[in-house]
C-alpha cells in the first residue's frame, strides 16, 4: 500500500541523509560544529558512535544529494528532510549539528539539529516534523544505545538534550535517553514498557534530570 511504501522510502531517505551528515562533519565548513563538540568533551570516537553529523549551510545540498540517489522532491518532503516554500523546496536542516534519532531496531526515524551560527534565526533545537515514521510523542533519543542497559538495569534516566545523553553515556550512565522537543508522556512510557516487559518483574526506576532552570523544574 501507499502507506507502507511511504514508510519504507522515508526510512531509506533518513538512512542516506544520516550518512551524508556524518560525512559532512569532516569537511572544512563544519569546523565550528566540530569545535563545539570538542569543547564539550566529545572526541571523534564519541561523535562517531552517536552518529553526529553536520548539515551544510546551502539551501539544497541534501536535496540534490538525495535526488541523485533516486528520490523525488515529494518523497523528501514526506520524509521531513525538505521543506516547501514559495520558491520551491529547500533543506530543512542548514548550518547545524545533526543527531540521528533511531528506534530500538536502529532505524533512523528522524533528526534533531542544534544551531551553531549567530545569523541563524531558527530555534536553538530543530527536530524533524511529523512524518510516516517520526512521531514526536513516542520517539526517545538514545534509545538505540540505551535499550540493553535499560532492560538489564531496569532503570531509565530521562535528560533534556542530545549532548546530555552523550555526556551521560560517556560517564557510564548508559540508561540515558531524551525526549525530542516535547514533554515526556504516555506514549514514551509505552515504548519503555515494551523494553522492560521481557526482563523480569522487578520494579523499574525512572529518573528525571532536567536543566536546573524554571522550565526544567516545570517539566520535571
Amino acid at each position: 500500500t501507499g502507506e507502507v511504501q511511504a514508510r519504507a522510502r522515508t526510512f531509506e531517505a533518513n538512512q542516506l541523509a544520516s550518512a551524508y551528515f556524518i560525512q559532512q562533519l569532516s569537511q572544512p565548513e563544519a569546523k565550528k560544529g566540530r569545535e563545539t563538540l570538542i569543547s564539550r568533551g566529545f572526541d571523534a570516537e564519541s561523535m562517531a558512535s552517536f552518529g553526529v553529523g553536520y548539515a551544510p549551510k546551502g539551501w539544497s545540498n541534501l536535496t540534490e544529494h538525495l535526488k541523485s540517489k533516486g528520490f523525488t522532491e515529494e518523497e523528501l518532503v514526506v520524509a521531513g528532510l525538505v521543506s516547501r516554500g514559495e520558491r520551491g523546496v529547500y533543506d530543512r536542516f542548514r548550518g547545524r549539528l545533526v543527531w540521528p534519532i533511531r528506534d530500538a531496531n536502529n532505524q533512523v526515524l528522524g533528526f534533531g539539529a542544534r544551531h551553531l551560527y549567530e545569523d541563524d534565526q531558527g530555534p536553538k533545537y530543530l527536530n524533524t516534523s511529523e512524518t510516516p515514521v517520526y512521531h514526536k510523542s513516542r520517539v526517545l533519543y538514545g534509545l538505540d544505545l540505551a535499550k540493553k542497559a535499560i532492560a538489564k538495569k531496569r532503570q531509565v534516566v530521562v535528560v533534556e538534550g542530545y549532548t546530555d545523553v552523550m555526556a551521560c553515556h560517556l560517564a557510564g550512565v548508559d540508561t540515558a535517553v531524551a525526549t525530542c522537543g516535547t514533554a515526556f508522556g504516555e506514549e514514551h512510557i509505552k515504548v519503555l514498557n515494551r523494553l522492560l516487559i521481557g526482563s523480569g518483574d522487578a520494579p523499574a526506576e525512572v529518573i528525571f534530570t532536567f536543566d536546573p532552570d524554571a522550565a526544567g523544574t516545570k517539566a520535571a
